[in-house]
C-alpha cells in the first residue's frame, strides 16, 4: 500500500482517537503531524514492519504524543525531550549538554539502536518505536535545542491577543494551529510541497545535526527580538509571522523520522 496516498478517511479515525490528547511539546497536533508526514513517505516494506510492531501502521500516529504522556510514571525520561544548548553557544557539545546521555541527541540514537537490533524483544523494540516518534519530532522544536535559563521558554511570559501564556506554549502550539485546523490536512499540505531536492538533503545527517539547526533558528531568529525580557507582548500576528518556520521543521521531522524508520527496519 502506498501511504502517500493513506485514505482520508483512515487519517481521520487515527485523529479522532488522538482528539483527547494532553498538550505538550509541539503541541498533541504537531506531533501528528510529524508522524502522518512520515507515515507517508516510509518505504514500501516498512509500514508492515511497523504494524509488526506496533499492532497497525496508524499506530505511528496514534502514538505520536505516548512518550509525553508516560512521564510521570517515567521520570527518569523528562529529560530525554530536549537538549540544553547554550543560546550563545555556535552549537551541541556532547559532553556539555548530554552527561550521561540524558538528552534528546543521545536517546534518539540510543532507541535508533535497539529498533534496529531484531535479535532484541518486539516489547523493547517496540518501544523505541514509539520514543523515536516523538523525540524526532521534538529535536526540531526549537525551544527544545536550547538553554536560556528560562526552561525552553517556559518562563517567559507574552501576552498574544487577549491571552497570556508562556513563549513555549505559543510554540508548541499557537504556532502550529496557524497552519490550519485539521492535522490531516496540515500533513497533507506539507508533505506535498517537499521537493525531491529538499527530500535529498533531508535524509541525511545527524541528531546532533538536527539540534544544532533548531539551535541556531532560536539563536538567530526567535530571541533577539525578545531582548532578554522576561515579560512582552507579542504582535497579534506573531503565530503566522513564524508559521513558515515551524511548517519547515514539521517536514524536516517527518521526512527525518520516515527515514531513519525505513532504514532501521528495512
Amino acid at each position: 500500500m502506498n501511504f502517500r496516498q493513506f485514505p482520508k478517511f483512515g487519517l481521520f479515525a487515527c485523529l479522532l482517537l488522538l482528539a483527547s490528547a494532553p498538550a505538550q511539546a509541539w503541541g498533541p497536533a504537531g506531533h501528528e503531524i510529524v508522524a502522518l508526514i512520515a507515515l507517508r513517505e516510509l518505504t514500501p516494506a516498512a509500514p508492515a514492519q511497523v504494524a509488526r510492531l506496533l499492532g497497525s501502521a496508524t499506530v505511528l500516529v496514534q502514538d505520536s504524543n505516548w512518550a509525553d504522556e508516560i512521564r510521570d510514571q517515567r521520570r527518569n525520561t523528562g529529560r530525554w525531550h530536549f537538549v540544553d544548548i547554550p543560546l550563545e553557544a555556535p552549537g551541541y557539545d556532547a559532553w556539555r549538554d548530554c552527561p550521561g546521555q540524558d538528552c534528546v541527541v543521545a536517546q534518539i540514537d540510543n532507541h535508533r539502536r535497539i529498533l534496529s537490533n531484531p535479535r532484541l524483544s518486539t516489547a523493547a523494540r517496540a518501544e523505541a518505536l514509539r520514543f523515536l516518534i516523538h523525540f524526532v519530532a521534538d529535536a526540531h522544536q526549537p525551544l527544545h535545542a536550547k538553554d536560556n535559563k528560562d526552561r525552553g521558554g517556559n518562563d517567559i511570559r507574552v501576552t498574544l491577543g487577549r491571552r497570556r501564556e508562556s513563549l513555549h506554549r505559543v510554540w508548541d502550539s499557537e504556532v502550529v494551529e496557524s497552519l490550519g485546523r485539521e492535522p490531516g490536512d496540515i500533513a497533507d499540505r506539507i508533505e506535498r510541497s517537499i521537493s525531491a531536492a529538499d527530500r535529498k538533503t533531508w535524509m541525511s545527517g545527524s541528531p546532533a545535526q538536527w539540534v544544532n539547526e533548531a539551535h541556531a533558528i532560536a539563536r538567530d531568529r526567535i530571541y533577539p527580538p525578545l531582548q532578554s525580557r522576561r515579560e512582552l507582548r507579542l504582535p497579534r500576528d506573531y503565530a503566522f509571522r513564524e508559521a513558515p518556520i515551524a511548517r519547515l521543521q514539521l517536514a524536516r521531522a517527518g521526512v527525518r523520522l520516515a527515514w531513519l524508520l525505513n532504514t532501521a527496519l528495512k
